[in-house]
């Protein structure tokens, strides 16, 4: 009986994973781009991290805090373009408190570039 309840919660829970799935797709497509007959691709992507500390006082180490809890978020967007097979471009931005956790407001700054061309 338990293997039987198991297995229709199994089944309930895939069943339940393709409607977020779904969503992620259309959002990856609707930031996908190309033009030119395929010739200018641009693809924007990104990550979310939540960080959550707490922290004896004084904080330890490079965590720059005067309160016990801290909560660092961290957006990161990237940017791929490719025009043709000679031209590729990429970059990495984001919007956080710093490299190391503090509470201070959030900067945003371009981390990576790059720029590839070949003849």
């Amino acid at each position: 009986m338990k293997l039987l309840r198991g297995l229709a919660f199994f089944l309930a829970c895939t069943a339940y994973a393709t409607e977020p799935d779904d969503f992620l797709d259309q959002l990856d497509t609707a930031l996908t781009i190309a033009a030119f007959h395929d010739n200018l691709r641009l693809r924007l992507s990104g990550t979310i991290d939540l960080e959550g500390y707490h922290l004896q006082q004084p904080a330890p180490g490079l965590i720059d805090s005067r309160i016990d809890n801290l909560f660092n978020p961290r957006l990161t967007l990237f940017l791929d373009a490719q025009m043709g097979s000679q031209i590729y471009f990429f970059a990495q931005s984001r919007l956080d408190r710093g490299f190391d956790p503090s509470d201070h407001g959030a900067q945003v700054r371009l981390d990576e570039y790059a720029l590839r061309i070949t003849p």
